[in-house]
């Protein structure tokens, strides 16, 4: 499992940055969005200006990052392609101390006005984020980020020149270069919903067919009753796998992407569930044989 250390902070990151920014931002936006607490209660509700003027007197979150923050974000959607997004916006970990909710927070659910939401765990709200000049490749030239509540950006661009108003959008950075993220984004974000409660935990995967005796030649599928949702990262070698082995399910939309896994020797598959909004699954181990 990820374990969760605050990101190394460049020392230009601690005030909130302004560069690249119009002078008319301190003007409301229009939009507006509540904070639900554990207990279904209203536990703030703010509009840009409003977020913005109880901002200056918020301390250092824990994650380093604090108020407003301007990146480029890189991302892998889920067809799968690499992607960039220019963008400006606030700490989400800002918010939730704003609100007085961090300290409790265990899972934070983003929703947007058409009802689509997305939820993150702690865990991966604070974990270590990363802008990757090189995604889908590797990790040179890596640069921290933080999880924001974007307010002005600008898909498919890592030009922070060209960024305009647009509604709220939530915008997380990868944990390593070819993390799938972009599903994760949330457009019109109206509402931050936060549980106290423990995560649970995404079922393991199952096969088919059955572990056992098999056809030489034969292939295995990996399935899972979220298949849409998660990511199965799978070894076989025996290793444990992380959320750096191969992905079974690279693409909910190409399908002939996700290929079966041939068996012609005698086979161990390992696979590891993940995605956001629960903790990782349990390894589930699979032994295959071929007949002769």
């Amino acid at each position: 499992m990820l374990q969760t250390h605050p990101p190394k902070v460049l020392a230009t990151e601690a005030q909130p940055n302004t560069s690249n920014v119009d002078d008319d931002i301190f003007a409301d936006s229009g939009w507006r969005i509540r904070v639900i607490g554990p207990s279904g209660e209203e536990a703030w509700s703010f509009t840009e200006a409003e977020l913005i003027k109880a901002l200056e007197s918020v301390e250092t979150p824990p994650s380093g990052f604090v108020g407003q923050f301007t990146h480029v974000y890189s991302t892998v959607n889920n067809w799968p392609t690499a992607r960039s997004y220019a963008a400006v916006g606030y700490s989400v970990v800002s918010i939730l101390m704003m609100a007085g909710l961090y300290e409790s927070t265990q899972t934070v659910t983003f929703r947007a006005d058409d009802g689509y939401e997305v939820s993150l765990t702690r865990e991966q709200l604070l974990a270590p984020q990363s802008n990757y000049p090189h995604v889908n490749e590797n990790e040179e030239g890596a640069e921290p980020v933080c999880t924001i509540l974007a307010y002005r950006w600008r898909e498919g661009s890592d030009d922070l020149g060209s960024i305009q108003d647009e509604n709220p959008c939530l915008i997380i950075g990868q944990r390593y270069p070819f993390e799938h993220t972009n599903p994760a984004f949330v457009e019109n974000v109206s509402e931050i919903i936060v549980s106290n409660e423990p995560c649970d935990s995404w079922l393991m995967a199952s096969t088919f067919p059955m572990p056992g005796p098999i056809a030489s030649g034969e292939t295995v599928k990996l399935q899972h009753p979220e298949y849409g949702l998660v990511k199965l990262h799978y070894t076989l070698d025996g290793s444990e796998p992380t959320m750096l082995s191969k992905i079974y399910n690279p693409s909910t939309y190409q399908p002939e992407l996700n290929v079966p896994i041939p068996i012609t020797e005698p086979t161990v598959i390992k696979v590891l569930v993940c995605g956001y909004g629960k903790t990782d699954s349990e390894v589930a181990t699979f032994q295959f044989t071929p007949k002769d």
